[in-house]
């Protein structure tokens, strides 16, 4: 039976069943789809990653900016639910964590997904207007510096230290450091350690962390410096 006096979202069910909608909402692979409906899979094409910067690069702009405010609202919805059910912060902010992990490693497609930035951005924009800011200012200072890969590191590193001088919610500055382990776990799907398989290009955890760069197989293949000799 319910908790007496508990608003839906704070009710034991009512709070899980919001993480399972966030992650199964976070996970619809729109930019699948849309690269689908554009004859490309994306899965098979550029970086492997199903989100807007892989279908921007394989496919087109045009696909990517409609794509892109819908993967930011993935992020966006399970927190406005959260908050007209009267979740308390930490289940509010748990569930864009959610989302984003959805995202990333959606069922449906075998916990490949993509990136991640675009729901994160959501998830964040209903916990506080300053983080939102930072983030949204940095993102866009990257890019027009054609600098994004970094500057989207930076933003969500940040982001932790920004939430808790702003006075927001703890739980909001802790769940950003949750946000921030899965951004950096999608850049290295798929990382090799050690010496390239002859005829790939090496993989470079520097170039992986920092620029967001996934080898290709028709790149040279010189060592990198943090490769094993």
């Amino acid at each position: 039976m319910a908790a007496a006096g508990l608003a839906p979202g704070a009710q034991p069910l009512g709070v899980a069943l919001l993480w399972a909608g966030a992650y199964l909402v976070g996970g619809i692979p729109i930019g699948w789809m849309v690269g689908r409906l554009a004859g490309v899979d994306l899965r098979r094409e550029g970086t492997g990653k199903i989100g807007t910067s892989n279908l921007f690069h394989t496919v087109g702009l045009l696909p990517a900016a409609v794509v892109g405010p819908l993967q930011f609202c993935q992020g966006l919805l399970p927190v406005l639910v959260a908050e007209l059910l009267r979740a308390p912060d930490w289940a509010a902010a748990a569930a864009g964590l959610c989302a984003v992990i959805g995202n990333g490693w959606p069922i449906y497609m075998q916990y490949n997904g993509g990136r991640g930035v675009a729901s994160a951005t959501g998830a964040i924009a209903l916990w506080s207007w300053t983080g939102f800011a930072f983030v949204l200012v940095l993102v866009l200072v990257g890019g027009g510096l054609r600098r994004s890969a970094p500057a989207v590191l930076l933003a969500y590193a940040g982001l932790p230290l920004v939430l808790w001088l702003s006075r927001s919610s703890p739980a909001f500055a802790i769940t950003a450091v949750g946000i921030v382990i899965c951004l950096v776990l999608r850049r290295f799907e798929g990382y090799r350690i050690g010496r390239a398989e002859p005829g790939a290009a090496p993989d470079s955890w520097v170039s992986r962390l920092v620029f967001d760069r996934v080898p290709s197989r028709s790149e040279p293949a010189p060592q990198p410096i943090d490769s094993v000799p």
